[in-house]
Formats: C-alpha cells, sequence, structure tokens
C-alpha cells in the first residue's frame, strides 16, 4: 500500500511545518514532494521531533532568522546537529524595514489586536528590494551539492518563510493564485499556537479562528499584490532572481529539484 504525501508535518513543538509539493504548475508539471519544506521556529523541538525531520530526509536547515531572535534561545536544536547542514540566514539583518513580524515577535499572545494587513505588502516589496542578497543566498545554498532535501524557517513560518516560498513556486510557474493559498495556509496551521494556555483573559475566543487569523495576518491579497510587483518590477519571479545574482546554473538546479 502506498502512502500518499501530506501537505502538513505535525510534530511536536512547531505548528507550521509543511512540504512545498504537489502544486501543479502552469505547464501542468508538478512540484515534487519531500525536497523543499517550509516551517515555523523549529529551533527548540524535542528530540523526537528532530528525529522525524531527519528521518524524513531534511539534508540542510536554512534558519532565516536573525541574530537577537536565535541569541534569546538557550540552545538551538539544529545547529550543532550532526545529522544536518545548519546555515542562518539573517534574512533581514540591520535593514530597517517596516516589516510585519516585527508586531508579532515578543506580541504572539495578542493577535486579536494586530494589524498590520495594509502595511504587509509595502513591507515585502522592502524587503525584496533592500534585502535580495539575502534571498540569493538562500537559494544559492539550496542549490548547493547534497543540500536537499531542505528545511527553511523563521518563527512563524510567515513572513520570511513565504517570501522564500514565493519565490520558489514562482521560479517554476505555479499560479500566483495558488502561491497565495499556500500562504494563507499559516492561519489555519499557526492559529494552533494561540489556543490553550496561550488564550489570554477577557479575550473572545471568536476572534482566535483560522478565519480571523487569516484575514489580519496573511489575507491571499497580500501574497498576490507581491507577486504583481515582481510581475511588473521584474517580469517575474525568474527575472527578481537573476537580479539579486543567482546564476542561471542555480536556477537550473532548484528548478530540476522543484520539478517532477
Amino acid at each position: 500500500m502506498t502512502t500518499l504525501p501530506t501537505r502538513r508535518i505535525q510534530i511536536e513543538g512547531a505548528y507550521n511545518v509543511r512540504d512545498l509539493g504537489g502544486y501543479e504548475t502552469t505547464d501542468g508539471r508538478y512540484t515534487k514532494w519531500k525536497m523543499f519544506i517550509r516551517g515555523d521556529d523549529v529551533s527548540t523541538l524535542p528530540r523526537s521531533s528532530q528525529d522525524v525531520l531527519t528521518d524524513f530526509g531534511v539534508r540542510t536547515v536554512i534558519d532565516l532568522r536573525g541574530v537577537r531572535e536565535i541569541d534569546s534561545q538557550a540552545d538551538n536544536a539544529f545547529s550543532k546537529s550532526p545529522h544536518v547542514r545548519y546555515r542562518n540566514v539573517d534574512i533581514v539583518g540591520d535593514v530597517a524595514i517596516d516589516t510585519p513580524w516585527s508586531a508579532i515577535t515578543g506580541q504572539l499572545s495578542k493577535l486579536p489586536h494586530i494589524r498590520y494587513c495594509n502595511k504587509a505588502p509595502k513591507s515585502y516589496r522592502n524587503m525584496l528590494e533592500l534585502c535580495g542578497d539575502k534571498f540569493r543566498d538562500t537559494l544559492a545554498t539550496m542549490a548547493e551539492t547534497d543540500a536537499l532535501p531542505v528545511l527553511f524557517h523563521c518563527v512563524g513560518g510567515q513572513d520570511r518563510t513565504g517570501l522564500v516560498s514565493a519565490i520558489l513556486l514562482g521560479l517554476v510557474g505555479v499560479p500566483n493564485e495558488t502561491i497565495a493559498e499556500d500562504y494563507t495556509l499559516t492561519a489555519e496551521y499557526r492559529i494552533d499556537a494561540y489556543l490553550g494556555s496561550n488564550l489570554q483573559p477577557d479575550t473572545d475566543p471568536a476572534q482566535y479562528t483560522s478565519e480571523a487569523y487569516r484575514a489580519r495576518n496573511c489575507p491571499p491579497d497580500v501574497m498576490l499584490d507581491t507577486l504583481d510587483y515582481l510581475d511588473d518590477r521584474y517580469g517575474g519571479v525568474e527575472g527578481y532572481v537573476k537580479s539579486v545574482g543567482v546564476t542561471d546554473e542555480q536556477i537550473a538546479t532548484l528548478l530540476d529539484a522543484l520539478l517532477t
């Protein structure tokens, strides 16, 4: 009996770990399963969850968080692991950007009060323009020999991770609408992180729904706007990645790894 792949990889200690496989491209091909895994913070996973990911085949973990985010933790599950190659590519660094995740980091318990949807499109554009070298480094790491399968993550698996995912899917011709749908899946999975013990007193539990999260934090129009921006300014994702220094050889490696 063949076990069909699933989108979400459910593990203890993380909520938004999922496979980018199985998406249809505009030319009728599909993205490969078990090659590119996006995630939220996996740096404090228990050993059992680490083993699930390494047994899954993960060879490289790319940590997109900043130095202060990493230093705030006593240890990192994968930074010294003998089983994976660990790389930190601080997507934002010290660049001053009006970033959506700045409203989230340290404020996760205040989810119903976060209002940054209108800022997100500009923030994403700014990040793409000002941090192009970091997106280049992320893709270059993925294109290294024996790097795959790769897990890349930030804190919530939504913004930094969402843009890298959009670039990968856009590079192989997954339709913008599908990419936006993948982006909004964060709402379905991350909402679990705010329920139970994290639910604040005097807060209406009805606000802690995936629909409320999606409307406030990751509506599809935010990603569609970002992809439209890349289409208008660069002629698409491939034009963008070339503009930031990703080579034709690296692109070819990624295409081969991404597509069945």
